[in-house]
């Protein structure tokens, strides 16, 4: 069925289709980036902003 669908595409819609898979693969690619991540990693760059303003507090 995928076959005879892409085989009726004119020029356009190839371009259609690969943006689509182009999309689909850096989606994917970051989701499994982000499911391999270090969760310290996660839990210190969520706290970057309150660390700073801490610095900032602590300087003033």
């Amino acid at each position: 069925m995928f076959k005879h669908f892409i085989q009726q595409l004119s020029g356009d819609e190839n371009y259609l289709i690969f943006s689509l898979l182009v999309f689909f693969g850096f989606f994917l690619l970051v989701a499994v980036y982000l499911f391999f991540m270090k969760k310290e990693y996660i839990e210190e760059m969520s706290n970057m902003p309150i660390i700073d303003q801490n610095k900032q507090d602590e300087e003033v």
